[in-house]
């Protein structure tokens, strides 16, 4: 997603990779407290931030958006000694993804029962009750946000950069992993590898990928899909 003007975000991140071993095998039980602990730090600052502009502010209210920088995911397949060009290899990845980010979201629907959802949800509510004028809509709604509703609109951020083992030159092969980014509610570009041996078809070819992935990450949120 591009980023909205004024918007309020908390950057935080868990690396995946410091919690598997020197096989690449992850200990699930202390990612999960890292992720969850992230969720609750992040929902905290956003009370605790002095926002220096009334935007800012009124954004970091509505949305309580965070960025959980999600990183590692080469370097767990390279620990595993998989090959990042089988199928396989993505499709394992994507599984550790998408149980990722349903810890995630579990949390924070957890903190939207326990305090409120983010207000943007009822400004979207009252917006579709204005445009379908139905009760049945408005009771449909309601119960939609009463099973998903999430206390942040936005959760995790993914760089593409990150497929490859870090700390090293990029090899192309670990592009194959850049699906991956469809679990990503937005996207950084920090990059701790070395592109130096890439020619400008290399560069261009990975980019298009890129682009091309992120043209086709455009689907309905969690509340739409209950409607």
């Amino acid at each position: 997603m591009q980023i909205p003007s004024h918007s309020a975000w908390i950057p935080l991140e868990v690396d995946l990779a410091a919690y598997a071993n020197e096989e690449g095998q992850l200990s699930m039980a202390d990612l999960e407290n890292a992720l969850v602990a992230c969720v609750d730090n992040g929902d905290l600052l956003h009370d605790q931030t002095d926002w220096v502009e009334p935007l800012i502010e009124y954004d970091s209210w509505l949305n309580r958006r965070l960025a959980i920088a999600l990183r590692g995911w080469g370097d767990i397949v390279e620990r595993r000694g998989a090959d990042p060009v089988r199928l396989q290899t993505l499709r394992d990845m994507e599984e550790l993804a998408e149980w990722t980010c349903q810890v995630l979201h579990d949390r924070s629907r957890y903190l939207a029962r326990r305090s409120n959802w983010c207000p943007a949800l009822d400004e979207a509510g009252a917006l579709v009750m204005q445009k379908k004028q139905s009760r049945a809509w408005g009771r449909r709604w309601k119960k939609a946000l009463k099973d998903v509703a999430v206390r942040h609109r936005n959760l995790t951020t993914i760089s593409p950069w990150d497929v490859f083992p870090r700390e090293k030159q990029a090899d192309l092969a670990y592009a194959n992993l850049l699906p991956l980014m469809r679990f990503a509610d937005s996207l950084s570009f920090q990059r701790d590898v070395s592109i130096s041996h890439w020619n400008v078809n290399d560069f261009n070819g990975f980019y298009e990928r890129v682009s091309a992935i992120v043209r086709c990450n455009g689907g309905a949120g969690l509340v739409a899909k209950q409607v």
